[in-house]
């Protein structure tokens, strides 16, 4: 996660979950890595500790046109045509 200035490394914040079972995250914590309405999380629970920690799901797809966007700024694309062949 990257620090803004904001947020601590490993910092603990209160937050209450209503009768729906919802939880709100800080907005600190949501601009902080990038959470938006509609994202997808991965629960872990350990029912040994009783604890949960949330993941933000990354897509695989937008990784990989990430680094290939950077491999064509870098000047290392190939056209299609060229493959084809």
């Amino acid at each position: 996660m990257k620090n803004t200035g904001l947020l601590e490394r490993n910092t603990q914040l209160a937050v209450r979950i209503d009768d729906k079972g919802r939880l709100t995250l800080p907005i600190s914590i949501r601009k902080d890595i990038n959470i938006n309405p509609g994202d997808i999380f991965y629960l872990n629970y350990d029912a040994a500790k009783k604890q949960m920690q949330l993941n933000k799901a990354i897509n695989p797809f937008d990784v990989l046109a990430g680094e290939a966007l950077k491999e064509y700024k870098k000047g290392n694309a190939k056209r299609i045509e060229k493959l084809a062949k």
